[in-house]
């Protein structure tokens, strides 16, 4: 008989967390307000009592006191010295404690600790704050070295963090810092259990010892890029970060063992303790940690039929309780998720296990419902994050639910036996062979066409992804009470992974599309209800892929590849496999080996066209403007499948033309900068071509180097720049822009408006864009 849930404190916990989160969020209002704030919500708390609510009027002063309690902190944290000192980016010498590993991302590593002194500008501050040290190039890599709990002395330069963040500043190292003292016996042992993990699974293959320590204490440092887009693409992330659904299925795993072996009662109970306690030291004792374990406890009580009935008390005493340490998880989407998590847990775990316990050994109902309550009851957050839902998430996480305990036993063994190396090496090797199933999903998953669906994040959108998951638990609820639900589950889960939809309202009407494929080109011009000519082909034809996908568009009768370097031509293998173009046009000079080799397998013919020709495809027509002459490709051809040439010639011999189609024309030019648009306009005023166009896509990803008389030339009223958010050329450049705008153009970016459509209704652009997050 399954336990009703207490839900008393629920109202209590929200008002802490709201309370939190205002008080951590910046906002300083002005005493006035504040005092009128103070009395009205007092006032309501009153009217509460007096109209015999008690538990409203509690609410509300929980929310008036955390508001208070978070804001006195934050006030505290950034109005402090050290916050001043950042505020006027002062540099001097600190000490500094780590108390988490270094976190790197490309060049830049990160680290989380406390500062305890700043002596610079002629005088010294004693002072115990979170701060944030940042490492870049050499200095990341001294950062690297950093060790959790040891002292350290560096030369810094302060800078300031957001209002709402939990530092007071952040520290950019200017020299290597040197270590003062070691750490305390606590973090020396953590920090020796972590490292001690990392040696114990050093042989197994390189995958294997990336995922166990990520999975166990969270150290993501060997994990590859690709390895961690196959996680993300696949809902699987949360298992390289600490976190209580991790814990939960290591519990279930642990104490499944300890009934199966007799033991009942203090026995069961005593393992749980062991079990949390060897997680948080193995872990470390970071906040992270500690609420991973908090919640991963609340959530084990849920995974009993009858256990649960005070799991959602204990959920929100949980919740209340974390406020009052540290408000500033109020504002955390890890937080969020973990609580959501948490809650569906709770709410939903136990139906499903006492769905499927009839036909499923308890410790696997139990394993496989806890990831997929937690994968439902978190996915409106996720939704909300990434504008995405993971289809494959759900099945990737079910499936890898058997294996997420026995993988972060295992490997908790082989760091308590890490001071023995050789008793260390058999467990390490276990995990790594438990988790390579893990492995197997996401690579799998990742592959798969479908593997996420685009989705509004606006708040109908992840409302209708909150209806839809508590629809689904409640049919689920039903269907997994025979195996026969579990398998058509599972069936249904695998055809949606298999064919992208079409997202609602999405793409509408549209001539042209301007996809967003990052730091490349990829322009589709409609040629029929399901065609479109393709100019570029992004570094990845994966995404050049997905964007024809949303389009509708299942033929390509003419690829154009403007030029040989990689972020045009990365995907054209992709494209000619797929879609078998007929004709691809290419510029001037010998085509690489790779792409001659690809036209042939797939029949296409590739042809360099000459200026004035045209082509007619479907509804679309091309007329070639100007081609690259071979004798201008310059020095450093390399035969090699990243393209052809790496300089300024390469670009110059792009393929310049305009394509129309339903009476849209767009001017497009490649990566031409300025001697190539200026052989663009020779070229049109020898053969008089039209240069005019409603759309020009600012050559070369809107680089700095253009021909005003080629932007003059083009007559545009719209300019579309095709380049990768926060990319390391700079593109668009602010003077590309600011040319355009001079000439009468409004400007559309990939960047920040992801793909962006154009049709011509009447005497106007219709412009519609969709950023994928």
């Amino acid at each position: 008989m399954l336990a009703r849930h207490d839900l008393r404190l629920v109202p209590l916990a929200v008002a802490c967390w709201g309370g939190a989160f205002i008080g951590v969020s910046g906002w300083r209002p002005e005493p006035g307000a504040l005092f009128s704030l103070t009395v009205g919500v007092g006032l309501l708390g009153v009217l509460a009592l007096r109209a015999r609510r008690p538990w409203l009027a509690i609410c509300v002063a929980a929310l008036l006191l955390a508001t208070l309690a978070a804001g006195a902190r934050s006030w505290v944290l950034h109005e402090s010295p050290v916050a001043a000192l950042a505020a006027d980016r002062a540099s001097g010498v600190v000490e500094f404690r780590p108390r988490a590993e270094p976190h790197p991302s490309g060049d830049v590593v990160v680290v989380r600790g406390e500062m305890l002194s700043y002596e610079g500008r002629g005088r010294r501050i004693e002072s115990r704050v979170p701060v944030v040290m940042i490492g870049v190039g050499a200095q990341g890599e001294a950062a690297l070295r950093l060790i959790p709990g040891a002292r350290y002395q560096a030369r810094v330069r302060l800078g300031a963090t957001e209002p709402g963040d939990a530092a007071a500043a952040l520290l950019s190292l200017r020299q290597d810092p040197v270590r003062l003292d070691d750490p305390g016996p606590l973090d020396a042992l953590a920090n020796g259990l972590r490292s001690g993990l990392r040696a114990a699974v050093a042989h197994s293959p390189p995958e294997q010892a990336a995922l166990v320590p990520s999975l166990v204490v969270g150290d993501t440092s060997a994990v590859s890029e690709e390895m961690g887009e196959a996680f993300r693409a696949t809902g699987l992330t949360h298992l390289m970060a600490v976190s209580g659904a991790n814990l939960t299925l290591m519990l279930v795993v642990l104490l499944a063992a300890v009934r199966g072996a007799g033991l009942r009662g203090w026995w069961v109970r005593g393992a749980a303790v062991v079990g949390v306690g060897g997680f948080v030291l193995v872990c470390g004792q970071d906040p992270s940690v500690l609420r991973a374990a908090a919640m991963g406890l609340v959530a084990l009580a849920a995974t009993g039929a009858s256990r649960g009935s005070r799991s959602v008390r204990g959920l929100a005493v949980a919740v209340c309780v974390l406020m009052w340490i540290d408000p500033w998880l109020a504002s955390s989407a890890g937080f969020a998720l973990s609580v959501a998590a948490c809650a569906g847990i709770v709410l939903l775990a136990p139906r499903l296990i006492a769905a499927m316990v009839h036909w499923c050994p308890r410790w696997a109902a139990e394993a496989l419902a806890v990831a997929l309550a937690a994968q439902l009851a978190t996915q409106p957050i996720v939704t909300a994050i990434s504008g995405q839902v993971s289809v494959v998430g759900v099945l990737t996480n079910v499936l890898a639910a058997p294996f997420v305990g026995p993988t972060t036993i295992l490997g908790l063994a082989a760091a308590l036996l890490s001071f023995w190396p050789v008793l260390a090496a058999g467990p390490g090797w276990a995990a790594g062979w438990c988790a390579q199933p893990i492995l197997w999903l996401a690579h799998a998953g990742a592959s798969l066409p479908a593997a996420a669906w685009s989705w509004s994040a606006t708040p109908i959108g992840v409302l209708l992804v909150g209806v839809g998951s508590g629809a689904l638990a409640a049919l689920l609820v039903v269907a997994l009470r025979s195996p026969w639900g579990g398998a058509g589950f599972v069936a249904i889960l695998v055809a949606m992974c298999l064919v992208r939809p079409v997202p609602l309202g999405w793409p509408g009407e549209w001539t042209a599309a301007f996809c967003d494929v990052g730091q490349g080109d990829a322009t589709a011009i409609r040629a029929g209800p399901r065609a479109a000519v393709l100019i570029d082909a992004a570094p990845d034809g994966r995404d050049v892929v997905a964007c024809l996908d949303s389009l509708g568009v299942r033929e390509v009768p003419l690829l154009i590849l403007t030029h040989y370097h990689a972020d045009h031509v990365g995907g054209a293998d992709d494209i000619l496999s797929r879609y078998r173009p007929r004709l691809v046009l290419v510029r001037a000079g010998a085509p690489p080996a790779w792409l001659t080799e690809a036209a042939i397998q797939t029949g296409a013919q590739l042809h360099t066209p000459v200026p004035g020709e045209t082509i007619t495809a479907g509804e679309a027509t091309w007329r070639t403007v100007s081609v690259g002459e071979a004798g201008a490709l310059a020095e450093g051809v390399d035969e090699g499948r990243d393209g052809l040439g790496d300089g300024e010639a390469e670009n110059d011999a792009s393929i310049v033309g305009v394509a129309e189609s339903a009476g849209l024309r767009v001017l497009l030019a490649g990566d031409a900068e300025p001697v190539g648009q200026a052989r663009a306009l020779r070229s049109a005023a020898l053969l008089g071509l039209d240069l005019r166009a409603d759309v020009l896509k600012l050559p070369h990803h809107g680089s700095a180097r253009q021909e005003p008389r080629f932007f003059a030339a083009s007559g545009a009223s719209l300019a579309v720049a095709s380049s990768g958010a926060d990319n390391d050329y700079g593109h668009p450049a602010k003077s590309a822009l600011d040319l355009a705008t001079t000439h009468g153009m409004a400007i559309a970016r990939t960047d920040t408006q992801g793909t962006i459509l154009v049709a011509r209704r009447d005497e106007a652009l219709r412009v519609t864009t969709r950023k994928e997050q």
